[in-house]
């Protein structure tokens, strides 16, 4: 497992000066380990003493009101952001999906999705098989050719989503990638994760507001609030009709109150 274990040194000021980089032994059956995170701008303290885990192959959704802090600690796993104190170990080269599908408009959905990889000689080959066959997985084999402008949101989170796995990772972020769609599109994007999760299996670190996204797709769901890890709750439910089992709305209205929704408001 390409893994580094990055511990910045703080100053008195709580500020980093360096990170210390080492390999993870391959022996280890965790993806992500985060031990006393702490992360501030211009003295405001954002994340505060953070510590979990994230298994190989687990789903954990991350959940939060809007300022709790959510991204910056997406952005950190992603290797963004290096001004912390504390401990991360993570893979050198997560995959990342936003909720912008950030396709660049002059490059084709195809070339999009190879992007970043090897083009010419027998390792351009490969990159294009590979790429076609996410293309394939996502169900945008006929979009290969096309513009991004020329693709709906459903679609062009597909051709992310593809470009994301396409590089085979180790660990996958995703930030609200589904935030901007309607309802139908959404639904159908879960489904489609649900597939590509069971065929891949990437750990897989989720950002949403979404109560009800977080239990249906995740294996476990962390709640973030003013910036502590306020609540590591494991989902019960096997993957099929989650919706319909018995305590399906108890552990929403837990996860609700953990939120600080009131009852009058649900």
């Amino acid at each position: 497992m390409a893994t580094d274990t990055v511990t910045p040194t703080p100053h008195a000021t709580g500020k980093p000066t360096e990170a210390r980089h080492a390999t993870a032994e391959t022996a280890s059956r965790t993806t992500v380990k985060v031990r006393a995170l702490s992360r501030e701008f211009d003295g405001r303290g954002v994340l505060h003493d953070i510590n979990f885990d994230i298994r190989d192959g687990e789903f954990v959704a991350l959940l939060g009101r809007s300022g709790s802090g959510k991204s910056t600690l997406l952005r950190i796993l992603a290797r963004l952001d290096d001004e912390y104190t504390g401990t991360v170990q993570a893979p050198k080269r997560p995959a990342v999906a936003f909720q912008d599908s950030r396709l660049l408009p002059w490059k084709k959905v195809l070339a999009n999705v190879m992007l970043g990889l090897p083009t010419r000689g027998v390792d351009g080959t490969e990159t294009r098989a590979r790429a076609e066959e996410m293309l394939a997985e996502v169900g945008l084999t006929d979009h290969a050719k096309a513009w991004p402008k020329t693709l709906s949101g459903g679609e062009a989170q597909r051709a992310s989503l593809a470009r994301a796995l396409v590089r085979r990772p180790e660990l996958l972020l995703m930030d609200e990638p589904f935030g901007a769609l309607d309802a139908l599109t959404r639904l159908r994007m879960h489904q489609l994760l649900r597939t590509l999760r069971q065929r891949h299996r990437p750990a897989l670190l989720l950002v949403t507001h979404d109560i009800d996204e977080a239990i249906l797709l995740a294996d476990r769901v962390l709640v973030l609030t003013d910036g502590v890890l306020s609540l590591d709750l494991d989902i019960p439910f096997p993957v099929v009709g989650r919706r319909r089992r018995p305590g399906f709305t108890e552990l929403r209205d837990r996860l609700l109150e953990e939120l600080g929704v009131a009852d009058d408001d649900r």
